[in-house]
């Protein structure tokens, strides 16, 4: 009833019809465009929200607004508040029934987590306190770019019609940790865990729940130069916060970093990562392939298939056996979905290490300097196709615009497959953007931004790759205007949202635009 209630309150047009609507927010002094979202039941957006600076009060204080509105921009609710101008947004997540925000303040050290329902009404404010230690070590980590209006974080994850899920980086006495809160959206109710073993270094990445247990990868570093790490699956009770299990992912054969989970239309629970040599160090060497490890909410192992770059990629790619495909790079995946006709396809994006001349000379220069000899070139989109026992099928590559990650000093010691996630989580600098499905999953489309150099147009693009009746095919939108800046966020399969932002005239623009 919860959910058809939510549901109720963003109010659809009738049949398939897509008029473009408008919507236009004034007085808008700052705004953040990574603050607007979408508000989405799984992939189908039912509103979204707006997030910004409506009024400066003076040199120390700012109203905030956070406005609601339905799926065709029809406004719903405006919340205001008054607080420091050092306040920030820093992430959102919507769990299908409800929004959480996680607020920081600087001036007063502090993490609010303010949880909506679907009907702009504040249910819960969960708080944290951070200490001197803990703020130091997070400005050098999560909270590096805390007042970048473009930076990109993610720490936040949802947990459909019950709570969310954060993470982040933590110290505690001498351990450089990871703490995970959960915070209830159905009752007042938090739970927190925090790993500490002999002054090790731990990180901690999120993967997934399933059947009432949380999933994490957690690597153990023994230093910061350890280039072998020991990687573990960790899960956690999703009611208690209680550890169930944590279990070594290595095995005989490989040794195994999972990057992701998914949940197929089978209800199985998959985790997708890179497997390497018994005796590689990932700090330099490449993997030999990608595996899919079916688990169960106790940690144990159902299924096991590995995909080598050489053997299985290597009938449609050019691949070197040790991952690294021609032009393209090591691959980051995006997503993993199963359609209804059992086909599975692998969502990635490519990224390689390439000299940086300005890291280089930061290094001549300052006699060691601040940022790596090495950069990150990001490279083409790629779709795998595999069939429902994860078996390749097909594989191809849509090129596109690269650009380039400038790292800070120490990243030429840092893994390909870790580099891959900072790129994602800490720079936010992938092109991709979302991926949606239809309702009976017998379609998608994966959306991903770009950036042209022609004759008759130069500037950015929006594109799109689709999958409907067993075909492919790919549309693109130039997204080009006389904004400060803009960006792009899901609307119903077949349209997306641009966001322009005028900084002059103060005003926040929105609007549909169509893809094939």
């Amino acid at each position: 009833m919860k959910k058809q209630a939510v549901i109720a309150a963003f109010v659809l047009l009738s049949g398939s019809c897509i008029h473009a609507q408008k919507l236009t927010i004034e007085n808008v002094h700052k705004v953040s465009l990574r603050n607007s979202d979408a508000i989405k039941e799984g992939t189908e957006v039912k509103g979204y929200y707006f997030f910004y600076v409506s009024d400066k009060l003076d040199r120390k204080t700012n109203e905030y607004t956070l406005q609601i509105t339905d799926n065709n921009l029809k406004k719903l609710k405006d919340i205001k508040f008054v607080d420091s101008k050092d306040v920030y947004m820093l992430e959102s997540s919507f769990n299908g029934t409800d929004l959480i925000f996680l607020i920081y303040n600087e001036d007063a050290r502090t993490f609010e987590y303010q949880v909506y329902g679907a009907d702009g009404k504040k249910k819960f404010v969960y708080n944290r306190e951070l200490t001197k230690k803990e703020k130091r070590y997070l400005e050098m980590t999560y909270l590096a770019n805390a007042g970048d209006d473009e930076q990109t974080y993610k720490g936040l994850y949802p947990i459909e019609g019950k709570g969310f899920i954060s993470n982040m980086p933590s110290r505690e006495d001498k351990d450089y940790t990871f703490q995970v809160d959960y915070f209830s959206s159905e009752k007042r109710k938090q739970w927190t865990f925090t790993p500490t073993e002999g002054a090790k270094k731990f990180i901690g990445d999120y993967l997934g729940t399933y059947n009432g247990t949380v999933y994490f990868e957690v690597l153990k570093f023994t230093g910061l130069m350890d280039g072998k790490p020991d990687s573990y699956l960790l899960g956690l009770d999703l009611e208690t916060g209680k550890q169930k299990f944590e279990k070594p992912t290595d095995n005989a054969k490989y040794r195994f970093y999972p990057a992701s989970m998914s949940v197929l239309n089978s209800g199985k629970a998959v985790i997708f990562g890179e497997y390497f040599d018994p005796n590689a160090n990932i700090a330099k060497d490449k993997s030999l392939g990608f595996a899919f490890i079916g688990v169960d909410e106790k940690g144990t192992i159902l299924s096991e298939k590995y995909c080598s770059w050489a053997l299985d990629l290597g009938k449609y790619l050019d691949v070197s056996s040790k991952g690294k495909i021609d032009d393209f790079g090591y691959m980051f995946v995006h997503n993993i979905i199963q359609m209804s006709d059992g086909n599975v396809f692998a969502i990635g994006e490519g990224y390689k290490k390439v000299a940086s001349a300005l890291g280089i000379a930061s290094k001549l220069l300052t006699r060691g300097g601040g940022l790596s000899a090495i950069k990150i070139k990001v490279t083409d989109m790629l779709l795998i196709k595999f069939d429902k026992d994860f078996s390749v099928k097909d594989a191809k590559i849509y090129d596109k615009n690269s650009n380039s990650v400038e790292l800070q000093n120490g990243s030429e010691f840092v893994s390909a497959p870790l580099l891959g996630k900072l790129i994602k989580y800490t720079y936010g600098e992938f092109d991709y953007s979302y991926t949606q499905t239809n309702k009976d999953f017998s379609s998608f489309t994966v959306c991903y931004s770009d950036y042209v150099r022609g004759k008759d147009y130069k500037g950015g693009t929006f594109n799109s790759i689709s999958y409907n009746e067993g075909k492919i095919t790919t549309d693109k939108i130039n997204t080009k205007s006389d904004a400060t800046r803009s960006s792009v966020l899901p609307g119903t399969q077949g349209q997306v949202l641009i966001l322009d932002y005028y900084r002059k005239d103060k005003r926040l623009d929105a609007h549909f635009e169509k893809l094939n």
